[in-house]
């Protein structure tokens, strides 16, 4: 693949002379073993030339020189930046547009950068999936070395505070930015608070999530009351030597489904500082928007029911997750897929699910963490698009229907540089198992996942006229779909 840096990761341009971080150094060697090439774009120099002092320009001109350049790249032209909804109001900006240009026109593959601006424009245009930060990279590449990079995880448990050793260095990070930490924790420890957790194989916490139920509270330092039923993830955090296992997603997902069941009407959460980044990024990815200001940190709140029946099917479920939409404009069909990849995708309904093993995460593939997931498989079928509903039929054993998804994106292609930046924050494939499947053209289906309340059984959905073996990717009327989901 072609990869795309940003000099935020190649040179820390505020000290020239420090010794360049150890990640990078880490990424050049994987990249180099995995056959990626690494460039930069050309006017990234014109940044570079305008800075006053000589002597670290030099400095930062040899280290960029070492670094192929984009050929021809792409010039975002007035009109394309307007039109594009990029704001460009100085010289950085243009810069950081250009180089967003790049993937956009497809130069390069994938985006690396740590710079915040650059992220929140690539969720503007769509192009979020495409641009990672530099320890993302890294975990990504670390997936696809020989030595497989993996941690043991038992399943999430839900534990009262008491339970949990506060001492772990697991929580050193948030006693350092919460002075009053230890009081706070041993408050509600002492008021049964309970959280989800998730453990490593030594019994310490690889992640949590502290909550609370609140009533119609004010939020933020205007006063605003927020009405309604509310649940406060107090305390989100995965352990930075765990992320890349989808924990958060999990935790996330978890959180979604508590408010589900016990008819909440909102979720919400505290954010401040580096450190927390990569969860406000996940956050804005299911429908969180920031409500304001309370004291030094920024409020992020998500609805818990649906409050926009204008918004299309898509924009609908990014918004309110897990509700969707499933009128009669959205088209609806049955996926039949294999025990095996069932297994693997949707490990909710694992045969697993009550044994002794049931909470050990190490027998689950981190995909089954994910609310976003990826099916591949041959299907000519051309009709499926963004913010259909796809419902899983497990053949050979159960056949039944246990899981559905709405479908993100399609694509249709043999390429692995165009399948692989698409699947790679969904997905656990490795690369010679991609390029096995890539063998013929392969129907890519990305979408959000949704657990159904019941199974659906082979002799509700024969009952549903959903006749004869389902061994294809077939569409069914509106009809037919409520009589499974609704009805059933």
């Amino acid at each position: 693949m072609n990869i795309l840096l940003d000099t935020n990761i190649i040179i820390p341009l505020e000290d020239t002379s420090r010794i360049l971080d150890t990640s990078f150094a880490e990424l050049r060697k994987l990249s180099a073993e995995q056959q990626h090439c690494l460039y930069i774009h050309p006017i990234q120099f014109e940044d570079i030339n305008r800075d006053k002092n000589q002597e670290r320009q030099k400095i930062v001109l040899s280290r960029l020189r070492q670094y192929s350049q984009i050929e021809n790249p792409p010039i975002l032209s007035a009109q394309e930046c307007y039109e594009l909804g990029l704001s460009q109001s100085n010289d950085n900006d243009k810069v950081d547009n250009n180089v967003l240009f790049a993937l956009y026109r497809g130069a390069v593959h994938l985006l690396v950068t740590n710079d915040e601006g650059i992220h929140k424009k690539a969720l503007r245009i769509g192009l979020q999936d495409k641009v990672y930060r530099l320890e993302q990279f890294l975990l990504l590449l670390r997936r696809y070395t020989t030595v497989p990079f993996s941690f043991d995880y038992t399943g999430v448990k839900e534990r009262f505070l008491y339970e949990i050793n506060k001492n772990q260095p697991f929580f050193e990070s948030l006693r350092q930015s919460y002075a009053g930490f230890d009081q706070w924790f041993q408050k509600c420890a002492a008021d049964k608070r309970k959280c989800w957790c998730i453990e490593n194989g030594d019994g310490n916490v690889a992640a949590i999530c502290i909550y609370k139920h609140e009533q119609d509270t004010r939020l933020t330092d205007n006063g605003e009351i927020i009405s309604g039923r509310i649940l406060k993830l107090c305390t989100f955090k995965v352990d930075t030597m765990a992320r890349g296992k989808k924990l958060g997603e999990r935790l996330l997902y978890i959180a979604f489904d508590y408010c589900v069941k016990n008819k909440l009407d909102w979720v919400y959460l505290h954010t401040f500082g580096e450190e927390q980044k990569t969860l406000v990024g996940l956050c804005l990815d299911y429908g969180f928007y920031c409500l304001g200001k309370y004291k030094q940190d920024d409020v992020y709140i998500k609805p818990m029911k649906l409050m926009d029946d204008n918004c299309g099917s898509l924009d609908s479920l990014i918004r309110y997750y897990p509700y969707f939409m499933d009128n009669e404009s959205v088209q609806k069909f049955i996926i039949p897929i294999q025990p095996q990849y069932h297994e693997d995708l949707f490990p909710d309904f694992s045969s697993m699910k009550g044994s002794l093993f049931e909470k050990d995460q190490s027998l689950y593939s981190c995909q089954g963490n994910t609310i976003k997931k990826a099916y591949l498989c041959h299907s000519r079928i051309k009709s499926i698009r963004k913010g259909d509903i796809v419902l899983f039929y497990r053949s050979k054993d159960r056949k039944s229907i246990q899981c559905m998804g709405i479908v993100e994106d399609v694509l249709s292609s043999e390429n692995i540089d165009e399948v692989f930046p698409a699947i790679a924050k969904r997905t656990v494939y490795n690369y010679s198992d991609l390029q096995q499947i890539l063998k013929k053209k392969t129907l890519v289906i990305l979408f959000r996942y949704i657990a159904l309340d019941k199974e659906i059984s082979y002799q509700q959905i024969a009952k549903a006229k959903v006749e004869g073996y389902i061994q294809s990717i077939r569409k069914i009327d509106n009809q037919q779909y409520s009589a499974l989901i609704h009805e059933n």
